[in-house]
């Protein structure tokens, strides 16, 4: 599902942000990707959804090599990787119901499939009850429900979060990675889960990379939190 060989960025300033690193997750997988500010996650998530090209290497995708990939086939792509980041980035003059249709609407699908669609996801996100209610009518954690329900509306075969739970309190932070890990099981959904949350890493364990200065120091099949302090 996600392969990457030998994959470097260095940036036009000089900065190197990822050193050579390997990188192998099957289809289905759910992964934290831990390490402290500048250890290069930020990097790996732009060069995932193809905002950022590597500088060497090899990067594939959901079956895309992006290292060949034109930038106008970029939108193409990305239908196949959801993001979805700690401000929750949604549509304020817009409804529930309509930020999470508003994913389908811009890849031109039919009015009848977006209805359907989005019937399912907010079933899934448990947000069915605030279909008509706008962002400022709900909580942080519906909020990033929203987000979420928007970032899989088109079946991607990915998603990436990036800190979903950081601007969230413990009990709703709970709810969010039982969410997540209802589309990995429900949806088949490949998660990467971006975090510096060790309380949450630690009661549910998954495989657990450290990324630091830009390498990929640990990699922990079975879970459980590396301390990068």
């Amino acid at each position: 599902m996600i392969k990457l060989e030998n994959v470097t960025k260095v940036y036009k300033t000089g900065t190197r942000a990822l050193n050579g690193i390997s990188l192998y997750i099957n289809q289905g997988e759910f992964v934290y990707i831990i390490g402290a500010t500048g250890s290069g996650k930020s990097t790996l998530i732009k060069i995932l959804n193809g905002e950022e090209a590597a500088s060497k290497g090899k990067v594939n995708v959901a079956g895309t090599d992006l290292t060949k990939l034109r930038t106008g086939r970029i939108p193409y792509f990305r239908r196949n990787v959801g993001v979805v980041y700690q401000d929750f980035c949604l549509l304020p003059k817009k409804t529930v119901f309509e930020n999470v249709a508003f994913a389908l609407e811009v890849v031109s699908e039919k009015t009848i499939y977006i209805r359907k669609r989005v019937r399912e996801v907010l079933k899934l996100v448990d947000l069915e009850e605030k279909a008509k209610s706008f962002p400022n009518e709900i909580s942080g954690g519906q909020k990033q429900r929203v987000a979420i329900g928007r970032a899989i509306a088109n079946k991607p075969k990915v998603l990436i979060a990036d800190e979903p739970t950081g601007n969230l309190d413990p009990e709703k932070s709970e709810e969010i990675i039982a969410l997540l890990e209802r589309i990995n099981r429900e949806e088949g959904t490949t998660i990467l889960m971006v975090t510096h949350d060790k309380e949450l890493v630690e009661k549910h364990k998954k495989r657990t990379i450290l990324l630091q200065d830009g390498y990929i120091v640990a990699d922990l099949m079975e879970g459980g939190y590396v301390s990068h302090d």
